[in-house]
């Protein structure tokens, strides 16, 4: 079995929806014991949101908050206040999502507590960043996602503006917290001290421009909406096939270019002055397009994908998300897996685990726990005073 390397570190989760409780799932997987604060009476909004099996316990909150133990109580009242003043002492990291300074009234911003535990780690993800005019706005991916610029280079001219299709902010601005706290926790490891990091989706969607922005920045305009295709490089994105579609890459180097005017029949096209070069071929980018799909629609699309395998040309079905779930290749890497049921919820659907292995191991979750379920056992175990837990969990 593979060791983890988070074993006896303690999380305080103060996360909801998205983001933050991913960060503190994968923390849980790394060994970490994540113990999750829920507010009373219905603890994280994310319970009761999208498809239920259950009551508190939806297939959308399942799905990030695996390995955790449910904490229910109210911190902003005296005797809340005062047991998580316990929890903390005993604990590595601290990690949030609330909107920047939302927290201070309750002495829980990183100034006041790098007083009272100064090896600490105090992580916080925000829509937009814990400075700046728009730092105390809230946001959803949706919502980053549009501010952000990612919709206005994502659909075409008939959809417009159109979101990214799953939480893809959510999912890496979680990484990127994830990130910056295990560089911080091997910093603690040589100073003793905690670190505050920050994080937010507006960050990661910069960071998910970096190949691009500067065309943007040199062009002085944005690209327009291409749909599956690129401002930079032709042919490059989706195309129609017999039976479905495809996607190929035959840009980027010109040897890529002349194999796939060789592998559709159409050798006439390396010497036609409309696609001599990128240039070329990106200014001519519709009659490109054209001629690429009206050669494609002869054939299906795994001939023609076994051809452009056998070229060296990059190509790929569009597979529906169904498909991909249950292909071959997801299953031989064991990511989508059924965690296990507790008793008071034999129903938990599959979910998708860590992304990464550790020595060619997938690391395990335990299934997402009830509401609460865990939150005499915590205080016990972490010497809450008795009379605080006879008052908080009766």
């Amino acid at each position: 079995m593979v060791a983890l390397p988070l074993a006896d570190t303690v999380v305080i989760d103060f996360t909801r929806f998205v983001s933050g409780s991913y960060t503190t799932m994968i923390l849980a997987a790394l060994g970490a014991r994540v113990l999750k604060i829920e507010m009373p009476p219905g603890g994280d909004p994310y319970r009761a949101q999208g498809p239920t099996s259950e009551p508190g316990m939806s297939a959308l909150f399942a799905s990030v908050n695996r390995g955790k133990e449910s904490v229910m109580f109210d911190f902003r009242e005296p005797d809340g206040a005062a047991a998580l003043e316990v929890l903390l002492a005993s604990a590595d990291f601290f990690v949030h999502n609330a909107r920047p300074g939302s927290l201070d009234r309750y002495g829980l911003d990183h100034a006041s507590m790098s007083h009272r535990h100064p090896w600490l780690i105090h992580a916080s993800i925000s829509a937009f960043g814990d400075v700046g005019p728009d730092a105390s706005r809230g946001g959803f991916d949706l919502i980053v996602q549009a501010e952000a610029g990612v919709m206005s280079v994502t659909g075409d001219e008939k959809t417009g503006p159109s979101k990214v299709g799953a939480p893809m902010l959510d999912i890496g601005a979680g990484l990127c917290t994830l990130t910056a706290i295990l560089s911080a926790h091997i910093e603690r490891i040589r100073t003793g001290q905690g670190t505050h990091v920050t994080s937010s989706l507006l960050e990661f969607a910069m960071a998910s421009f970096t190949t691009i922005a500067t065309d943007v920045i040199a062009a002085g305009q944005s690209p327009p909406l291409l749909g599956s295709h690129s401002s930079s490089f032709a042919p490059y994105g989706g195309f129609e096939a017999r039976d479905g579609y495809l996607v190929l890459t035959g840009s980027g180097d010109e040897r890529l270019w002349e194999a796939l005017c060789e592998v559709i029949g159409q050798p006439e096209l390396k010497g036609d002055a409309r696609f001599r070069d990128n240039t070329s071929r990106l200014a001519n980018r519709s009659e490109l397009t054209s001629i690429i799909e009206s050669v494609l629609s002869t054939d299906d699309v795994a001939t023609w994908l076994s051809r452009f395998d056998a070229a060296g040309i990059p190509a790929g079905r569009i597979r529906r998300l169904h498909d991909v779930l249950s292909s071959p290749q997801v299953e031989a890497l064991d990511i989508v897996r059924s965690p296990e049921s507790p008793p008071s919820h034999p129903d938990t659907p599959p979910a998708i685990d860590t992304p990464f292995r550790l020595d060619g191991t997938r690391l395990e979750l335990s299934s997402a726990p009830a509401l609460g379920a865990h939150t005499r056992s915590v205080f016990r175990d972490l010497d809450v005073p008795q009379a605080l837990i006879e008052r908080l969990a009766p």
